[in-house]
């Protein structure tokens, strides 16, 4: 008798250890920076377009996220390498990219990635960046996106008279010299090929789609 019980007390203290074990797992999967969220939406066109994504940043920065993105409209498809510029017609445009970027302010974040699969040859290897805000549920939440065609190497500006002028690879920083707390601004890099996404701006900045009719839920989480 006491065998059986010492059994089922183990037998409970196993399943015990399991389900803490598994809340701490799940609290460490939601507990860094996050955005998802499926919103299907109409624009002043009349053509429904959908966007599923999710992005997930971990502690040690790195992001990861995939999102899809469908639009009713057709889309062309100009071959400019080609004799009189074919253009080649679209009934659906479909897009999926791989995000690994992420940036949040309260409740609206940025993502970025590239194009890895689309339906429309062309915007494969693009960047595009998604842009959401979360209002909660039962509002409108909104978003924007955009296509960036990625940068490439060339020449770096220098000074031909002076061999060891540094041209572009100089960098510095803009600080208020009476202020201690002044972040500064860093100057900017124009090394050709240097950029690795679409450029980021400051979140409260960007413009978002007039959604005539939107339904679904997008998530932000700080």
């Amino acid at each position: 008798m006491k065998t059986i019980v010492r059994n089922v007390i183990c037998v409970l203290f196993v399943i015990g250890l399991v389900t803490v074990y598994a809340s701490m797992a799940a609290a460490a999967q939601i507990s860094g920076p996050s955005a998802s969220g499926t919103y299907r939406f109409v624009l002043d066109d009349g053509l429904s377009k959908s966007v599923e994504f999710t992005a997930t940043t971990d502690e040690r920065g790195v992001t990861t996220g995939q999102m899809t993105f469908r639009d009713e409209a057709p889309l062309i498809e100009q071959d400019v390498d080609g004799v009189g510029g074919h253009e080649e017609g679209s009934s659906e445009f479909y897009m999926m990219a791989i995000l690994d970027t992420l940036t949040i302010d309260r409740n609206r974040a940025v993502m970025s990635g590239t194009v890895a699969d689309s339906n429309v040859q062309s915007y494969i290897g693009k960047w595009v960046q998604l842009v959401v805000e979360d209002n909660g549920a039962g509002s409108e939440d909104k978003l924007t996106w955009c296509f960036c065609q990625p940068e490439e190497g060339g020449w770096v500006p220098a000074d031909a008279e002076l061999r060891e002028d540094q041209g572009a690879w100089s960098q510095w920083w803009a600080t208020d010299a009476e202020r201690e707390d002044d972040k500064g601004v860093q100057s900017t890099n124009i090394i050709p090929g240097n950029k690795t996404s679409c450029k980021v701006f400051p979140l409260s900045a960007y413009p978002f789609a007039d959604v005539r009719n939107g339904e679904g839920q997008i998530q932000v989480q700080p």
